[in-house]
């Protein structure tokens, strides 16, 4: 009876255990019909994450009492149209694998692999998805664009009780994925900081950050710069949103810098939602640029079911020959593409 009262106990304890933690399958499942089209090459195909990126994922919390808690969140990108992982056929935690402490008072220390403070300051009516999104940063010889996640990582971030203000706090060793892991001593580390404030329909931030690593085209070590502002207000009828940016990078004595320029806007419309931006990236001191022009409709369907449609114009000037959706474009000639697709979130 002895042995019996005992495994109850036990068995009370652990469910009340268990009864302060949750885990949550999540993920998104989102399909889409992509055309390109080049003044070099045209493309037509089915393709995956024109609203939001297809993934999958595990995330939960541990209640420790007195306002502690623990936490883990495991997310891997994959391909709907082929059902490979994102970065490989295998499916893999690559989009975020972290664990963390937290606190309602000093906030939340986060291990592992994760956005960076910079990219987490991007303001993008497209959310940075699609043929619309943000253009990623050129260069002309020098690989220096903004890292968009980082391994390895050790952040803070500030707890949600500073009136609105809040901050990130972020360093890491063989971070970005160029480097080799032969070298995480000599290469991939690197730091960043984001500050801002954010309260009702206002949102701000700053944000810096810096990585060394190798690129092996170059065979030399790369110092890379982020620099960037941004911003949205929500007039209720529409939203405005704002980005400014600067990338420089180092390498063999040479150094280039890569401005990048956002402005964009959504407009809710029962059901919908209307989203339209402007975006440039223009290679400073001289004339290589490139300007998008995106315009898109998102319909719900339900809280987790969207229909959407994209189209975007690109110009290229110079020595610039960015194109979209897998087409080809000749330097100094446009682009245009189309996105149409299915968007399921659980």
């Amino acid at each position: 009876m002895k042995k019996i009262a005992t495994l109850a106990v036990l068995a009370a304890a652990a469910s009340a255990s268990y009864a302060q933690s949750s885990v949550t399958l999540f993920g998104i499942a989102d399909a889409t019909v992509q055309v390109g089209r080049g003044s070099v090459d045209n493309n037509v195909g089915l393709g995956s994450g024109g609203l939001s990126t297809s993934r999958i994922g595990f995330r939960g919390v541990e209640d420790l009492g007195g306002g502690l808690k623990a936490g883990f969140w495991l997310e891997a990108g994959y391909t709907l149209n082929n059902g490979n992982g994102q970065n490989s056929n295998a499916l893999a935690f690559t989009r975020r694998s972290t664990v963390s402490l937290m606190g309602d008072s000093w906030g939340e220390i986060r291990l592992g692999r994760d956005f960076t403070a910079p990219y987490n300051n991007l303001y993008d009516a497209f959310g940075d998805n699609g043929v619309g999104n943000i253009l990623e940063t050129q260069d002309l010889g020098i690989t220096y664009g903004l890292q968009t996640r980082t391994s390895n990582a050790v952040s803070y971030f500030t707890p949600k009780t500073l009136g609105g203000f809040f901050g990130q706090v972020q360093y890491y060793r063989n971070g970005r994925d160029a480097s080799p892991a032969a070298n995480r001593d000599q290469f991939g580390n690197g730091y960043g900081v984001r500050v801002g404030y954010e309260n009702g329909p206002v949102s701000v931030g700053v944000a810096y950050g810096e990585t060394d690593f190798n690129d092996a085209g170059l065979g030399a070590k790369v110092d890379t710069k982020n620099i960037n502002f941004g911003g949205s207000y929500d007039f209720g009828v529409a939203k405005l949103l704002v980005s400014v940016g600067q990338d420089k990078g180092e390498a063999l004595g040479e150094s280039a810098k890569t401005r990048l320029y956002t402005v964009g806007t959504t407009v809710p419309v029962g059901a919908g939602l209307i989203r339209a931006s402007w975006t440039r990236a223009s290679e400073k001191d001289s004339e290589v640029r490139a300007d998008k022009f995106a315009l898109g409709y998102v319909h719900n369907l339900s809280k987790r079911t969207a229909l959407y449609t994209t189209f975007a114009y690109l110009k290229n000037k110079d020595a610039s020959s960015l194109a979209l959706n897998g087409s080809v474009t000749g330097a100094g000639d446009s682009s245009k593409g189309l996105d149409i697709g299915l968007r399921h979130a659980f």
